[in-house]
């Protein structure tokens, strides 16, 4: 007897990346969950991705794109995407990652309605050397959300719940993915997360990034408090203010480590300090916190 799987939707915000999109597409193709639906939207390329993506949809029924005139926005594109798919399901993939080849099955088999959402450890290839990131089981509450993303970028949910959350707000011009996640945990209870990396975020190449500059991210961080900081904790406050100091590219020394310590963080602050005394690693996990936290 076949079992019918939910259709599930990926959305895949893009901008004149499309090498790094055509990879991404690929790993979504080659899931070995079938029933996937990719919901491409281009937010303005003009490197050859629009006739890339009429050439794709034409030879795949389960693809569907739709170009923007200009560039609107990552937070517009993944909206469009979410509100104009069909799954039952929905996740991302920003256009410069990709997925191994059994992520939508894991996160369909680990997702259970009491939850908010699921989502998983994932994978930061520095280009020579790869390292897991989040690679724990983890129940994710709103005190635990709240000291610092512990969702990453991206994760599975019923396409619903995304709608009736009120989607990415296009106002946050920073921390969109976390401030997503904190209202979807506010709205729908705790979030799961399953150890197993399934996700790899890419950072060893040239393209323009789907990153946001010093000013914006110190606005983005300043937005989010003002919208949360009524639920903060004194733990919950310290994490954040690290997450600010560490975010400006101050160097993290000892003394800092005294200041803001507390348990939630302790592997984040003697990383850090660790990497402040070697300033190419202290380069890399500062790349990767600005992304992880966008």
């Amino acid at each position: 007897m076949t079992i019918c799987q939910p259709l599930v939707s990926v959305w895949i915000p893009t901008y004149n990346r499309l090498p790094l999109l055509k990879r991404a597409v690929e790993s979504v193709k080659k899931q070995t969950y079938k029933n996937i639906e990719i919901f491409i939207v281009d937010n303005g390329s003009t490197d050859g991705t629009v006739e890339y993506l009429k050439q794709l949809a034409g030879e795949n029924e389960n693809i569907r794109f739709h170009s923007f005139a200009k560039n609107e926005g990552a937070c517009r594109a993944r909206n469009y995407a979410i509100q104009h798919s069909q799954g039952e399901y929905a996740t991302g993939l920003d256009d410069d990652d990709e997925f191994l080849p059994t992520r939508i099955a894991d996160l369909v088999e680990a997702f259970e309605d009491k939850y908010a959402f699921v989502c998983s450890g994932y994978i930061w290839d520095y280009g020579q050397t790869q390292r897991p990131i989040l690679n724990s089981d983890m129940i994710i509450d709103i005190d635990a959300q709240l000291n610092f993303n512990q969702a990453s970028n991206q994760v599975l949910t019923k396409r619903a719940r995304l709608i009736e959350a009120g989607l990415f707000d296009e106002s946050v011009v920073s921390s969109q993915d976390w401030e997503l996640w904190t209202r979807m945990i506010l709205t729908f209870g705790a979030a799961k997360r399953i150890s197993t990396p399934s996700y790899i975020v890419h950072t060893a190449h040239d393209k323009p990034r789907i990153t946001d500059n010093q000013k914006n991210r110190s606005v983005g961080f300043q937005q989010f408090y003002d919208r949360y900081s009524h639920l903060m904790s004194k733990r919950n406050k310290k994490c954040f203010d690290f997450l600010v100091y560490y975010s400006s590219g101050q160097k993290v020394s000892l003394l800092t480590v005294f200041k803001y310590f507390t348990p939630p963080i302790a592997g984040k602050l003697l990383r850090a300090w660790l990497a402040s005394l070697f300033p190419g690693l202290a380069k890399k996990r500062l790349e990767r916190f600005r992304k992880v936290q966008k």
